[in-house]
């Protein structure tokens, strides 16, 4: 009797990886690789940021613990910026340049749009301190400060553009900005600053106005970001999770023959 010659069927793992490598599925194997890795260095960012906010909040308690300091004494004539002084306590006593005064854009408190009203203050050394008075709702308005004055507050660094801000204006005239970057301030006002700034707490003699409103300190809390990293990563599990289960349950359908491929169960004993 003739033998019958039964074509010899390509091994399972080859028709496993031929499946698994159409274009379809190479498009799946990209996306689900790429979210996961988004998703994992999403995670890992929240945990920069939390790292971020437990060394403002140790510098914001151990300096603003700190005795106040006068601000000739930390930050003298030629001195530059120092970040190891941002929030300490300091005093300075000068006179207002109301004609110097400018505001700071797109800021808020508690869900309120505003500007940050900021005016320099002229020191016995000739050297601008610019003040950052606080936070005007974008409904009010505020008169400018004129006079002597002894103002305390917290010492702050010279604001930067990010990547995708938006350029200030170089004009003389321009009394609006995106930020208190103070060279830039001092440059249009042709004033040698005092290189950080300052976030006014008291000032003597005070103003009877309700604004501006002093600006907070920031919360001692360490905010949401130890949860957001954990969701982060486990979108991540979630997504690499479901792509195991698409794989499997691709390799357990019918090919085109109709045939199920099924996972080896071991050498029969009949």
């Amino acid at each position: 009797m003739d033998a019958t010659v039964v074509p010899e069927r390509p091994p399972v793992a080859f028709e496993s990886m031929r499946r698994l490598a159409t274009p379809r599925w190479l498009l799946v194997h990209v996306l689900v690789a790429g979210l996961a890795v988004l998703m994992v260095n999403l995670g890992f960012w929240q945990l920069d940021r939390l790292e971020t906010k437990r060394e403002v909040n140790a510098a914001v308690a151990a300096r603003g613990a700190a005795p106040v300091a006068d601000l000739a004494t930390v930050l003298a004539p030629g001195a530059g910026p120092d970040e190891s002084l941002e929030w300490r306590r300091v005093t300075a006593a000068g006179t207002w340049v109301p004609d110097g005064a400018v505001t700071v854009l797109n800021r808020s408190a508690d869900g309120v749009a505003g500007t940050h009203s900021i005016v320099p203050v002229l020191l016995g050394d000739d050297r601008i301190l610019l003040v950052n008075r606080g936070f005007v709702p974008l409904t009010e308005t505020v008169s400018t400060p004129r006079g002597a004055v002894t103002v305390a507050g917290y010492l702050r660094p010279s604001e930067r553009r990010g990547p995708l801000g938006v350029v200030d204006s170089s004009d003389t005239t321009t009394t609006e900005f995106q930020r208190l970057d103070i060279s830039l301030i001092a440059r249009l006002l042709g004033a040698d600053a005092v290189p950080m700034w300052m976030q006014l707490a008291d000032q003597s003699p005070r103003t009877m106005s309700d604004w501006p409103a002093a600006i907070p300190l920031p919360e001692p809390d360490e905010g949401p970001h130890l949860s957001y990293a954990f969701q982060w990563f486990f979108f991540s599990l979630v997504a690499v999770a479901g792509w195991l289960v698409a794989v499997r349950r691709s390799l357990r359908a019918p090919d085109a023959t109709g045939t199920v491929e099924r996972e080896p169960t071991g050498p029969s004993t009949d």
